[in-house]
């Protein structure tokens, strides 16, 4: 039988249903935070795009061209017009990998009268987790721990290498890590962990503001539930078959298999 999850559904994490998923995840995170903030703050989005190769799925650095050609609305003049150059052939040609663009997506609390940048919540995907792009995604994460802007991390993956250190010293035996690190005038900074197992709920995390403003509740189980309708998950997978890698902790396993009647 089909399982029922409680919070996380694993089979999101797989490549045909996860890009969808991250962002219908970031646009009902961002709705569902204007809903609730008051008139001082907004929600917004930010998204990004690093390259990845098919081949080695290793993520890259975020590309921005050094020239491009834009499209002006002009015809080009054919070959052999009057005025024209004429183009050199290319003596070898050979298949180059093709690269696969990954949207990165970040939601951004900012202040109403000022626009500064109050809190940033991180939704992480693969290209977060592993080769380059683990490194940038960690130089930026360090960047926004020394400043005082509050941080948010949802690493909905159980795959790659999760990129903070206080994650990972000691490692967490968990399936997913919801994390919230509070801005403050200290040199230290301390981040609040949710260990989130297959079988467990989402929680609802706080969101920080600026002082003397209160958090706000980001009820995660809501906004999972609300994407699950909106994007018609129930009807267009199964959950019957095996996970997406990585296989699961043994203890999920014991689980699952309690649920699947294997």
């Amino acid at each position: 039988m089909a399982v029922v999850f409680p919070g996380m559904n694993p089979y999101l994490e797989g490549p045909t249903f996860w890009p969808g998923f991250h962002h219908f995840l970031a646009d009902e995170i961002v709705a569902f935070l204007n809903a609730r903030l008051g008139p001082r703050y907004y929600a917004d989005l930010e998204v990004r795009t690093v390259l990845e190769e098919v081949s080695i799925a290793a993520a890259h650095a975020v590309i921005y061209p050094d020239a491009a050609v834009l499209e002006t609305g002009i015809a080009p003049a054919p070959a052999g017009h009057e005025g024209a150059t004429a183009i050199s052939p290319a003596p070898v040609t050979r298949v180059a990998v093709a690269p696969e663009g990954a949207r990165l997506r970040t939601v951004l609390i900012a202040a109403v009268e000022t626009g500064a940048l109050v809190t940033a919540i991180e939704l992480l995907s693969p290209a977060n987790k592993r080769g380059t792009g683990l490194h940038s995604y960690r130089e930026k994460r360090l960047r926004l721990l020394q400043s005082d802007v509050h941080l948010i991390e949802l690493d909905l993956l159980r795959g790659g290498e999760r990129p903070g250190w206080e994650v990972n010293d000691p490692p967490l035996d968990t399936d997913y890590v919801l994390l919230v690190n509070r801005a403050n005038e200290y040199a230290s900074r301390t981040s609040e962990i949710w260990p989130l197992a297959l079988n467990a709920p989402f929680p609802t995390l706080p969101v920080p503001l600026c002082f003397p403003d209160d958090d706000i509740a980001l009820d995660l189980g809501a906004v999972f539930r609300a994407v699950y309708e909106r994007a018609a998950y129930a009807r267009r997978m199964t959950t019957d078959a095996p996970l997406p890698p990585p296989e699961p902790r043994p203890i999920m396993a014991a689980w699952l298999a309690g649920h699947t009647g294997s």
